[in-house]
């Protein structure tokens, strides 16, 4: 790793004044309750603690890959895409062997690897696992360059502190918006639930409203699903019911959501979608229902349309009357309003 020659040394090391900004830097980082946030703070509360030129967070992928998920640095770039396997290079080793390691002279060091597309030169190198609730989560790792470059055994320990409760806080944090995400969530299709649904066509419809641009909305339900279920059985219904998820969400656009808004019946919202665009999406989606089936019999599927800037009890319930239109047209696949 390379960047501009910086003369670093000693930071707060082992005094007084070092832990009480231990302690402050800590009480503010485990105060944060997203990702993000919490990512944002290490790097510049690490720096409080420990002055260095480079701090890369590595994320623990699997059990056996380290990807860097927070780089607060130069040569961006070249380490986005690196991988390192666990056990490899100075990074590697200290997640291995879940003890920090620091070394003054990493460019010398037979344990290091160079990151490729970067020139080597002298550096320091300080690694400290990240560990929370015996769950290992992946590493910290500091940089430092210059004539002082050599991280302290005090700087190290306040290293190791910092990444003891900073691997707390990012498991805290990920294990809310897991959380978040699963009450959002239709736990058989993993498509958004009624309650996402409910949230994103409100805010949708009132920016639709503010600036207006088209919205669609799409209603779809399964016909006879009932006959089906009763027919075959409640496992072949779900299959049927992640069937329809799975081709929702292979023929909408990443802006676009889906959501399983009851036992048979989706939504799909569209933004900045006209109605003729709408259609379009209807149409398609019928066809490669019909053409993708993985499990046996026809699947007739009937669509309800709503396009416009109407208010969100307007908008939804013009796809609703639209939706029973459709079913009462002979029930055929192809039934859109």
């Amino acid at each position: 790793m390379t960047t501009r020659p910086t003369e670093l040394g000693p930071g707060a090391g082992g005094s007084l004044e070092g832990y009480q900004r231990l302690t402050s830097v800590l009480r503010s980082l485990v105060g944060e309750q997203s990702v993000d946030a919490v990512l944002e703070r290490i790097a510049t509360d690490l720096r409080q603690l420990v002055p260095c030129a480079d701090v890369v967070l590595w994320e623990l992928v699997g059990d056996s890959t380290l990807v860097p998920r927070l780089i607060d640095g130069d040569d961006q770039e070249e380490m986005r895409g690196l991988r390192i396997p666990v056990g490899e290079g100075i990074t590697g080793r200290a997640v291995l062997d879940q003890e920090p390691i620091s070394s003054s002279d990493a460019h010398a060091d037979p344990r290091a690897g160079l990151v490729p597309g970067t020139l080597p030169e002298p550096e320091a190198i300080l690694c400290v696992p990240l560990t929370a609730r015996a769950v290992r989560l992946g590493a910290l790792t500091l940089y430092r360059r210059g004539r002082n470059r050599g991280f302290s055994d005090d700087e190290l320990e306040l290293a190791r502190q910092f990444a003891d409760v900073a691997a707390i806080a990012l498991h805290n944090a990920k294990t809310l918006a897991e959380f978040q995400r699963l009450a959002l969530t239709d736990d058989l299709t993993g498509l958004a639930n009624r309650r996402r649904f409910r949230e994103e066509l409100e805010q949708l419809a009132a920016a639709a409203q503010r600036h207006g641009t088209p919205l669609s909305l799409l209603l779809l339900d399964v016909d006879d699903f009932k006959e089906m279920n009763d027919r075959n059985g409640h496992a072949a219904g779900d299959e049927i019911l992640r069937e329809i998820a799975v081709a929702i969400r292979r023929r909408i656009r990443a802006s676009d959501l889906a959501a399983r808004i009851g036992g048979d019946e989706f939504a799909v919202l569209l933004p900045h979608t006209n109605k003729d665009e709408a259609t379009l999406v209807a149409r398609d989606l019928i066809a490669h229902l019909e053409e993708s089936r993985a499990t046996p019999g026809r699947l007739s599927v009937s669509v309800g349309l709503a396009s416009g800037t109407d208010a969100l009890e307007a908008l939804f319930g013009q796809a609703d009357s639209a939706l029973y239109a459709a079913k009462a047209l002979s029930r055929v696949a192809t039934s859109v309003r």
